[in-house]
């Protein structure tokens, strides 16, 4: 057996495990933990700006800084890079509000969903962008 597939001791249950193997993917595994303890919130954009770098060339890397609103604490400034599409970019622009998910145990961990008054569609096979009444930040988790 080659040693990339040995079994460890310090291995309890005796699993193989890859010398090589991969690392998860950061942005699923924020997104599962927003799931849990997310909650949906909103932020106001100070400053973005592409990175350089694509994903399928559909998504674009792009930094964030965001004052997030915590209603328990005021706001917070936050800086997180997200591939964004077009759809989801709509309209955010610095001074703009954001409708973001954040980690309510660590508030520095979020994800932006897009504008604020900004939703994307499907209607009739095609993409749309709709724009909708803007009613402020809800609640998602416990």
């Amino acid at each position: 057996m080659p040693p990339e597939h040995e079994v460890t001791g310090s291995n309890p249950v005796g699993r193989v495990v890859g010398l090589f193997s991969r690392k998860e993917n950061p942005e699923k595994e924020l997104a599962k933990a927003l799931a849990v303890r997310g909650r949906q919130g909103r932020a106001t954009v100070v400053s973005m700006r592409e990175t350089g770098n694509e994903r399928d060339g559909i998504a674009k890397e792009i930094e964030f800084t965001l004052d997030l609103e915590l209603p328990e604490a005021g706001s917070t400034r936050v800086v997180t890079s997200l591939y964004m599409n077009r759809y989801t970019l709509h309209k955010l622009a610095p001074g703009e509000p954001a409708r973001v998910i954040y980690d309510r145990d660590d508030p520095q961990k979020l994800l932006v969903e897009g504008h604020a008054r900004y939703r994307t569609e499907v209607v009739a096979s095609e993409i749309v962008v709709v724009e909708v009444e803007d009613v402020g930040p809800g609640v998602r988790g416990v």
